[in-house]
C-alpha cells in the first residue's frame, strides 16, 4: 500500500441482511473515531474507496457499518476478510491517547531514554496484538498493552515503553 493510508482494520463478517458489515478495529485506546466520509477496501492490492451511509455502532474495537456501495447479503460476502484504510490525513483528528496499530510502523522505541529498535510490523494475528521491533540484527516480540506504553509522540515517531526486564530477550 502506500503511506497516504493507514490500515485500521479487516471486515470479519456480514451484520444483517441489508448490506451491513462488522469491522474489527485494530486500535489502541480509541474511544471515537475521526468524522469519515469514507473508507478504503483493499481489493485485488487496489485501495477502493467506498462511501459511509450509516455508522450503526462502535464499541470494543467492533464497527457495525453500512456503505452505500453495499445493499445485500451477497455484496457483504466480497469484501468479507479485506483490509480496510482510512486516508492518513484523518489521523490527526484523532486523541493524542488513541492509535490505530499500523500507524506506529517505523516509530522507534525507546526503553527509558535508550533507543532499543524501530517497529517494523504489527502481528494481530496472535491472542495479543504485538509489535515487532527490529533491534540490532534480530526481532522481538513487545505486546500492545496500556500498562507498557508510557507515552507516544506523534511528532517525533517516538513510542516510550516501560517493559520488564529481560522480555526483549524473548524472540
Amino acid at each position: 500500500m502506500n503511506k497516504n493510508h493507514v490500515r485500521i482494520g479487516t471486515v470479519v463478517s456480514k451484520h444483517g441482511f441489508k448490506g451491513f458489515i462488522k469491522i474489527n478495529i485494530l486500535s489502541f485506546n480509541l474511544d471515537t473515531l475521526p468524522k469519515l466520509i469514507n473508507l478504503f477496501i483493499d481489493i485485488d492490492n487496489c485501495l477502493v474507496p467506498f462511501m459511509i451511509e450509516e455508522i450503526k455502532s462502535f464499541s470494543n474495537n467492533l464497527l457495525i457499518i453500512k456503505f452505500i456501495e453495499i445493499s445485500s447479503e451477497k455484496e457483504a460476502n466480497e469484501i468479507i476478510q479485506k483490509n480496510v484504510f482510512i486516508d492518513s490525513n484523518h489521523l490527526e483528528s484523532i486523541d493524542k491517547k488513541g492509535f490505530f496499530y499500523d500507524y506506529l510502523i517505523n516509530f522507534s522505541v525507546f526503553k527509558e531514554s535508550k533507543k532499543i529498535g524501530v517497529i517494523e510490523n504489527i502481528i494481530t494475528e496472535l491472542p495479543q496484538p504485538v509489535f515487532e521491533v527490529k533491534m540490532d540484527s534480530k526481532k522481538v516480540m513487545i505486546p500492545i498493552h496500556e500498562d507498557l506504553i508510557e507515552k507516544i509522540d506523534k511528532k517525533q515517531k517516538i513510542i516510550y515503553i516501560d517493559i520488564p526486564d529481560g522480555l526483549t530477550e524473548i524472540i
